[in-house]
């Protein structure tokens, strides 16, 4: 399971506070972003990969993969276990090996404090009890923080067409 913000396109209006709630809690820098395309508003933040480059580019450990049970508290029911990624702020040595890695291009990196900034779904507000800034901030209730479970993997066509040929190959060679 992962731990997601969900986004229903058909009650966002494009207003944009989400961004602007996001932005004023972290420092300035927006972790989201709304994008218009042909009338319709979608939601971009980090898609909580099942197998993050960003984790893995970061020399540091700053970003870090974590299994746990974070919605108890705005559920006030227990959640069932998921992954996000979190960012140990404190960790960042603003190398942004991790800018380079993501193919999203969602570690951005901060001016003002020399940091990356990416969203870690507010985790500090979230086992407070609090929604994260841009779920609390949607008017239209357009955003949800969700546990979802992680697409299944896509599986590989098996090669056996050409593995037949060659056993032809192997079979009719040694016949001769």
């Amino acid at each position: 399971m992962i731990y997601k913000v969900v986004h229903n396109i058909e009650k966002c209006v494009g207003c944009k506070e989400c961004v602007k709630a996001c932005s004023r809690g972290h420092n300035g820098v927006s972790n989201c972003a709304i994008l218009e395309v042909d009338g319709k508003f979608g939601y971009f933040s980090c898609l909580q990969c099942a197998k993050p480059n960003c984790v893995s580019a970061c020399p540091v450990g700053a970003l870090e993969k974590k299994k746990g049970k974070f919605l108890d508290k705005i559920l006030d029911k227990p959640a069932p276990e998921g992954d996000h990624i979190f960012f140990h702020r404190d960790l960042c040595i603003g190398c942004r090996c991790c800018t380079e890695a993501c193919p999203w291009g969602v570690p951005k990196f901060n001016p003002n404090t020399g940091k990356i900034e990416k969203c870690d779904l507010c985790f500090d507000r979230v086992k407070e009890g609090k929604l994260p800034y841009c779920v609390e901030a949607c008017p239209e209730g357009a955003l949800e923080l969700k546990v979802v479970p992680p697409k299944p993997a896509k599986k590989k066509p098996a090669k056996t067409e050409a593995k037949g040929k060659k056993e032809e190959t192997k079979s009719a060679e040694g016949a001769k």
